[in-house]
């Protein structure tokens, strides 16, 4: 059985991509591990954004590469404290368009649910997509993992959850600069960055390579947030978001989309709109 000491913290999501069995990722917002082929899982934890769910659904992709292969899977959403709109089109999407792939590798998977509001939310998700494969929501870890059959694999989950205390000082500045560069995609510079949160850019730099991301790819981030926001809520044409969040062309924002989402601008408003509304999408988190 593996432990967590045997397991190799991933300094991003491309190394772990590369060779993903017995190593993890720690993210402000969620950690993703995959100790051995046949058991991947991940924990999610308070409000997080479209952009956050691409960079899981990037690691989730993992088990299409060929180190992958049939699986259970695990999800825990105890820390969940809320469901953005953009993220929940973001996740429907994702699982649509992967549909078949993970009706093949995925033999069942466990949901752990949040408390209150956001359980229901999660259990609601589940109703929507109407999954292919097994699916059980839990109130605890223990009888999760039970019924996948690891139930020997408590103390490593429990302990790879724990490691989300490792993003909490970093999380919070993360957070701010996010919500920064938010409410002003268009002209963000690190210096200003960096005097609006009261650190100097040594010290943002810092958190941000401890977050695993960096400044130009949270630029690139906060622009797609908001684009996405724009292609949810409105009717704009694709060329007028792209200038309006910064970009100096449509095509320079349909290659940077592309590259965050692997999906074309079109291609994800087609769908985040579309997935929701479809009699039977077909998935569920894999």
């Amino acid at each position: 059985m593996v432990s967590l000491d045997e397991l190799k913290s991933a300094s991003s999501i491309d190394e772990l991509l590369a060779d993903p069995i017995g190593k993890y990722f720690v993210d402000p917002t969620f950690v993703f591990w995959y100790p051995e082929r046949a058991f991947k899982g991940f924990s999610l934890w308070g409000r997080p954004s479209a952009g956050d769910i691409e960079r899981l659904n990037r690691l989730n992709d993992a088990v299409l590469t060929p180190h992958g292969g049939r699986h259970v899977s695990f999800v825990d959403l105890q820390g969940l404290e809320g469901v953005d709109p953009a993220a929940f089109a973001s996740m429907a999407a994702y699982l649509s368009a992967r549909w078949q792939p993970f009706r093949e590798l995925v033999l069942r998977q466990a949901l752990v649910r949040p408390p209150g509001f956001a359980g229901a939310v999660v259990s609601g998700f589940y109703e929507v997509l109407k999954p292919s494969f097994p699916v059980a929501v839990f109130d605890g870890i223990g009888e999760a993992l039970a019924w996948l059959g690891f139930g020997d694999r408590e103390a490593l989950v429990g302990r790879v959850i724990g490691l989300r205390e490792q993003a909490g000082e970093a999380a919070g500045v993360l957070g701010s600069l996010r919500r920064l560069l938010c409410a002003s995609p268009c002209r963000p510079a690190l210096a200003e960055a960096a005097r609006a949160l009261h650190l100097s850019e040594r010290s943002l730099q810092r958190h941000l390579r401890r977050a695993g991301t960096t400044f130009q790819a949270e630029v690139n981030a906060a622009r797609v947030r908001v684009a996405q926001g724009r292609m949810l809520t409105g009717d704009d044409s694709l060329t007028a978001i792209a200038l309006d969040v910064g970009c100096a062309s449509a095509q320079h924002f349909s290659a940077m989309f592309r590259k965050a989402t692997g999906q074309s601008p079109s291609e994800w408003r087609a769908r985040a709109r579309g997935a929701p509304r479809r009699a039977a999408p077909r998935s569920a988190a894999a």
